[in-house]
């Protein structure tokens, strides 16, 4: 058995063919430095995620989303390398190993950066010890979790089909390096490639 867990957020137990026991963090870094794109502003300032907080404040009603992307192969890490490859390859999720969680997130509307970055992370870090999968893909993928304001019910996989995420609906998203979960023993990364806070655009394709 292979042991797989996503710091902060779920344990993945994945089951290999000869029940090898190893344990392999996926993790957003010791200080959250991954989540940058769980802190994307709009053209005009505010937070993807400030658009949803309840009048009155308080937290977002929101969903996690692990997929695993099917890459067809070995490409480059960083986003432009990942968009040259996916429009000759088909990189496509994988279904059956789409989970989603309701994790509400903190109203950051008002705070400073790396606050309100300290204040995703903790929230996430709530749902800790959550089951992923029983299983990893024999290849080379990438693993992506999308927070989004649409419920899991709307999200979960139907007759084999996976729905389309509203691009209206999403707060945030991080992803890996193209990695063999099989084939690995350590932490796997999930961070978000960008310069800059008015980052909305990179949430909707990195969705």
């Amino acid at each position: 058995m292979r042991e797989f867990i996503l710091e902060g957020l779920l344990a993945l137990m994945l089951l290999t063919g000869c029940n090898e026991v190893r344990q392999v963090r996926l993790t957003f870094g010791e200080e959250g430095e991954g989540l940058d794109g769980f802190l994307c502003r709009e053209d005009d300032g505010t937070y993807l995620l400030s658009r949803a907080v309840p009048a009155g404040g308080g937290t977002v009603p929101s969903s996690l989303v692990i997929d695993f992307v099917r890459l067809g192969g070995l490409p480059g890490c960083r986003s432009g390398q990942l968009i040259r490859w996916c429009a000759d390859h088909d990189c496509s999720l994988i279904p059956e190993h789409r989970v989603c969680i309701p994790a509400p997130l903190p109203d950051i509307t008002d705070l400073p950066r790396p606050e309100a970055r300290e204040e995703i992370r903790q929230a996430l870090r709530n749902l800790s010890g959550s089951s992923v999968s029983t299983e990893a893909p024999e290849e080379f993928i990438i693993v992506r979790a999308v927070a989004t304001l649409q419920t899991c019910d709307v999200l979960a996989a139907s007759g084999g089909a996976l729905p389309a995420m509203d691009e209206e609906a999403l707060v945030g998203c991080a992803y890996s390096c193209p990695v063999e979960l099989n084939a690995i023993e350590g932490d796997v990364y999930l961070g978000f490639d960008t310069l800059t806070e008015q980052c909305a655009q990179g949430v909707r394709v990195c969705s």
